[in-house]
């Protein structure tokens, strides 16, 4: 007996809109509430980018901004006036 799943047109409208603004930005923040799908939309549409048919290998990085300050998320001048890159700056230059 095979699986089978039922098309949810408000699940593929959110995969299509994703897409889309990844092809025009870096990266970009998924928020919702609990159970709303952000998890399953992102990693659906990084199977797609990642399969056979699309050639092209993506990389994605999984990232919980409310686990750092804001300076180690985007960077600051140290005391001595030199710049220490954060792990936004890092993980855009891997």
């Amino acid at each position: 007996m095979g699986l089978y799943l039922d098309l949810d047109d408000m699940f593929v409208t959110k995969v299509i809109q994703l897409k889309e603004i990844l092809e025009v930005r870096h990266c970009c923040f998924i928020l919702g509430p609990p159970g709303s799908g952000k998890t399953t939309v992102w990693k659906t549409l990084a199977k797609t980018f990642n399969s056979d048919f699309m050639k092209e290998t993506n990389v994605f990085d999984i990232l919980n901004p409310k686990a750092v300050t804001s300076d180690e998320l985007f960077g600051a001048y140290t005391k001595t006036k030199e710049w220490k890159n954060g792990v936004l700056s890092c993980i855009m230059k891997a």
